[in-house]
């Protein structure tokens, strides 16, 4: 009986101690029991269809459905002109963003006409996941327009326009000018001339032409896109003038003041009656009498002009003017008849209003002399080629209103 007790207690003492072990080894191999992790998938969008498509920009608007179980780093629209586009094709982030998942995508820079593809990205973790695809075709690009003002002034090789930029367009300009020719439809491989720079509206002078001649004419835009040409006009230059002059009692071996001043009277004259003749058709011969006693300068309708010796007046601004009164102007009935203050025809006025860029201005005067630009004394001879040529092309005007020069 005691044998057996001692034999079962060891029995029960073995399996404890092997129960005791075995529990140790389990806990030491297996520690502590980790929580599986969570699988992460890629981010899911949806692409909304594109708005406000204009020629280069349109809008798109994506919404992220779910994040994948992952933050996501990125999201916007990927486009290009092949279908399925990817995040390393072209691509823009949001302009907006709404915690509902919701963004709006802004892209620009896109080119008129063309059909393209887009979907909504999003990147997470995983990757980058996209949305469904849409496409859109952007609308063709709207082009500069200039516009030709109705006003028009042509000389006998000079042409004037008055130009207006009304319409930009969807791109940047970068030329803006005119062509022209004598055949229909010009473009920048017939005559052209660029301006300096792009304005609103500009003033553009024509030289070199020939009289009598019909120039088509049309103002052009250059942009990215190519070249692009607006309304052509139609203009005939004028006839050249037969403006001519003489002394008539030039002296020979006259001394040296004398001569000095027949020096000065006819440059003066020469260059007078080149402005007569480019600006105006007036075909007339004139006699030039230097006067001493004369204090400044005369003129009449027969075509006598007394030069004084005061060498302020022997000018071409002088010339010019008295010029004016040969062919009418204070000495004819008919200026009588049309200045009555200001000026009742229509050409004169148009033309005065059209090279000063002032819609209101008129020609103005009284029985003798008109203003502006009418060069009546010394102190308003400028010089300028400006002031000359608007002289003269206002006498043109006359002319056409009825002023007779013969």
């Amino acid at each position: 009986m005691k044998n057996y007790n001692i034999h079962t207690k060891l029995l029960i003492l073995v399996i404890l101690i092997v129960y005791n072990c075995s529990s140790e080894k389990t806990t030491d191999e297996k520690g502590v029991i980790e929580e599986p992790k969570p699988t992460v998938e890629l981010p899911t969008l949806e692409t909304n269809e594109a708005q406000d498509i204009d020629a280069l920009t349109v809008t798109i608007w994506g919404n992220l459905t779910s994040n994948g179980g992952s933050s996501v780093i990125e999201r916007g629209v990927c486009y290009g002109l092949n279908e399925n586009p990817t995040y390393n094709d072209s691509k823009q982030i949001p302009t907006v963003t709404k915690g509902s998942g919701e963004f709006k995508v802004d892209i620009s820079n896109l080119e008129a006409g063309l059909v393209y593809y887009a979907r909504a990205y999003a990147v997470n973790g995983k990757g980058v996941g996209y949305g469904n695809q849409v496409s859109f075709k952007t609308l063709e690009t709207n082009v500069p327009i200039l516009d030709i003002r109705e006003v028009k002034v042509a000389g006998a090789h000079d042409l004037f326009i008055d130009i207006d930029l009304t319409e930009n367009g969807d791109l940047s300009i970068n030329e803006v000018g005119v062509v022209f020719s004598t055949h229909e439809a010009p473009t920048i491989d017939d005559s052209k001339i660029v301006r300096d720079e792009v304005e609103s509206s500009f003033k553009q002078r024509i030289s070199n032409l020939e009289p009598e001649t019909l120039y088509y004419i049309r103002p052009y835009a250059i942009t990215s896109n190519g070249v692009s040409y607006s309304n052509q006009i139609s203009m005939r230059t004028i006839k050249k003038g037969n403006f001519t002059w003489s002394f008539w009692n030039e002296v020979p071996n006259a001394d040296a003041e004398t001569k000095a001043a027949f020096d000065r009277i006819r440059i003066a004259f020469d260059e007078a009656t080149e402005y007569y003749n480019n600006f105006t058709s007036i075909e007339k011969h004139v006699n030039v009498n230097y006067s001493p006693a004369t204090p400044t300068a005369n003129a009449n309708f027969d075509g006598w002009i007394n030069m004084g010796a005061n060498p302020s007046y022997q000018k071409a601004g002088t010339a010019m003017h008295e010029m004016a009164h040969t062919v009418g102007v204070g000495t004819h009935w008919k200026y009588g008849e049309l200045m009555k203050g200001t000026w009742q025809g229509t050409r004169a006025n148009k033309i005065l209003q059209m090279l000063t860029n002032n819609s209101s201005a008129v020609v103005k005067g009284d029985g003798v002399h008109f203003w502006p630009y009418g060069i009546n004394g010394a102190h308003e001879d400028s010089g300028a080629d400006e002031l000359y040529m608007i002289h003269a092309l206002i006498i043109q005007g006359m002319k056409t209103d009825g002023l007779p020069s013969n």
